[in-house]
C-alpha cells in the first residue's frame, strides 16, 4: 500500500500542474482605483519624484534650525620634531580644541533658505509628476476598456455581416440575388472576421500599455472593471484665477522664481560683512602628551572688498535682477496660457460629452432600422442595396458611439491634469 502512494501523487503532479498553470493565465481584473494604487507603489518615474523630495528635505535639514546655530567644534593634535646645524634636535606637540560660533553671515543664512526653497520645488515636481502619471494612467485604463468593449462590438458585427452573407447566398442559390452581391456579403464578412483579429492585438497593446503606465514591465492578461459611458463632471469657471494658485505646475513655477530672488539677495550679500567669535584651548610641550595648557578667545570680522574682481558685484547683481524678471514675466505667461487652456478644455468636455450623449440615439435608431431591413429583405421588399446602407449605418454607429464615449472620458482626465489633481485623491 505505500509503495502505492508514491505512484499515484506522480500521476496527478501533471494535473496539478495544468491547473496552476491555468490559473495563472487567467485574467487579472483590476478597477480603476486598483490601477492607481499599483501606480503609486510602483511607477519607477513616480518614486524618482518622491525620492528627490526626500533627498532634498535631508538636505535642507543638515544646513537649517540648530545646525546653524550650534558652534563649530574641533579637535586638533599635532607631534613634530626638528632641528639644525647649530641646534640640537627637539620634540614638539600640541593638543588643541577650538569651537567657532557663526555671529553674522547673511550669505550663509540665504544658503539655508535655498535649501528650504529647493524642497518646496520638488515636493511641486512630485505632485505635478502625479497629476502627469493619472492621466497617463487613466487614458491607458480607458483605452483597455475601449479595447475591450471594441473587440466584443467586432464579434458583434461579424456576427451580423455573416447574417447578411448566409441571407443573400440563400437568395442566390434560390436564384433572386446575384452573385456579385453574394460576393460583396462574403467579402464584408471577412473584412469583420479580420477586424476581429485586429481588435485582439489591439486588446494586448492596451493591456502593455496599462501595465508599463503602473511600472510592471512583465507582460499578464488584464481586465478592466469598467464600461465605457458618458462621465459626470462638474467645474466652477467662475473661480478659475483663484484655482490656478493651487496648481502644482504654479507652486513650482512661484518656488523657482523665489529661487531666483533668494539668488539675488545672495548676490548682493557678496559685499555684506561677516562676524565670528571662536575659541580654543590647548596644550602644548615637548612630549606626546603636553603639560602646558593656554587659552584664547576672538572676534573675526571680515568685509570683503572686490574679492572676485571690480566689476564681479555689479555684473553678477544685475544678472541675477534680469534673471528674476524673466521669470516673474514666464510666471504670468504661464498662468494666462493655464486659464485659457483650463477654460477651454471644459468646454472640450462638455461638447465630448453632450455628443456621446446625443450618438445613443442615433445609435438605438440604427438599431431598429437594421431589424426592419432585415424584415423587409426576407420579404423581399427590399434591395441588397438598401439592407447594406442600413447594416453599414448600424456598424458605423456602434464603432462611433464607443469612440464618443472614449473621448468624453479622456476629456475629462485632460481638464483635471490641467488643474493638478494626482494620484493621491483616488
Amino acid at each position: 500500500m505505500m509503495k502505492k502512494i508514491p505512484l499515484l501523487v506522480l500521476m496527478l503532479l501533471p494535473a496539478c500542474f495544468a491547473a496552476a498553470a491555468a490559473a495563472a493565465e487567467l485574467p487579472l481584473e483590476l478597477s480603476w482605483k486598483d490601477c492607481a494604487r499599483a501606480a503609486l507603489g510602483n511607477n519607477p518615474g513616480l518614486k524618482a519624484k518622491k525620492l528627490a523630495a526626500e533627498q532634498n528635505k535631508y538636505l535642507y535639514q543638515s544646513q537649517a534650525g540648530i545646525n546653524y546655530y550650534l558652534s563649530s567644534i574641533d579637535i586638533s593634535h599635532s607631534l613634530s620634531r626638528s632641528g639644525s646645524e647649530t641646534s640640537s634636535p627637539s620634540t614638539r606637540a600640541s593638543t588643541s580644541l577650538q569651537a567657532t560660533q557663526p555671529l553674522l553671515n547673511l550669505k550663509a543664512l540665504s544658503s539655508i533658505r535655498s535649501a528650504k526653497i529647493r524642497y518646496d520645488v520638488a515636493n511641486a515636481e512630485y505632485k505635478v509628476e502625479s497629476a502627469n502619471l493619472r492621466q497617463t494612467l487613466y487614458s491607458a485604463f480607458v483605452n483597455l476598456v475601449y479595447a475591450q468593449e471594441n473587440l466584443a462590438t467586432q464579434k458583434k458585427i461579424l456576427v451580423i455581416r455573416q447574417n447578411s452573407s448566409q441571407l443573400v447566398k440563400l437568395d442566390y442559390n434560390s436564384g433572386t440575388e446575384s452573385r456579385g452581391n453574394m460576393m460583396t456579403a462574403e467579402a464584408k464578412t471577412e473584412v469583420s472576421s479580420s477586424s476581429v483579429v485586429q481588435a485582439e492585438r489591439s486588446l494586448d497593446s492596451a493591456r502593455r500599455d496599462l501595465l508599463n503606465a503602473m511600472g510592471f514591465s512583465d507582460f499578464r492578461p488584464v481586465v478592466a472593471k469598467a464600461s465605457l459611458t458618458a462621465p459626470d463632471y462638474t467645474f466652477d469657471t467662475g473661480n478659475v484665477k483663484g484655482l490656478i494658485e493651487t496648481i502644482p505646475q504654479v507652486i513650482s513655477q512661484e518656488k523657482s522664481l523665489e529661487s531666483v530672488n533668494e539668488q539675488l539677495l545672495s548676490a548682493k550679500y557678496d559685499v555684506y560683512p561677516t562676524l565670528n567669535a571662536s575659541e580654543s584651548y590647548g596644550w602644548s610641550g615637548k612630549g606626546e602628551i603636553p603639560g602646558t595648557n593656554g587659552w584664547s578667545l576672538g572676534l573675526s570680522l571680515n568685509l570683503p572688498l572686490f574679492s572676485n574682481g571690480p566689476t564681479y558685484y555689479a555684473n553678477n547683481t544685475r544678472a541675477a535682477e534680469l534673471a528674476l524678471k524673466s521669470g516673474e514675466a514666464s510666471l504670468r505667461d504661464m498662468k494666462n496660457m493655464l486659464e485659457g487652456s483650463i477654460r477651454n478644455g471644459y468646454n472640450d468636455f462638455l461638447n465630448a460629452k453632450d455628443n456621446a450623449l446625443v450618438n445613443v440615439g442615433v445609435l438605438n435608431a440604427a438599431e431598429e432600422t437594421y431589424k426592419e431591413s432585415q424584415i423587409k429583405y426576407q420579404a423581399g421588399q427590399m434591395s441588397f442595396i438598401d439592407l447594406e446602407t442600413t447594416e453599414q449605418s448600424l456598424v458605423d454607429a456602434q464603432l462611433k458611439q464607443l469612440s464618443l464615449f472614449q473621448n468624453a472620458n479622456t476629456r475629462k482626465i485632460s481638464m483635471e491634469s490641467l488643474i493638478g489633481i494626482g494620484l493621491e485623491v483616488e
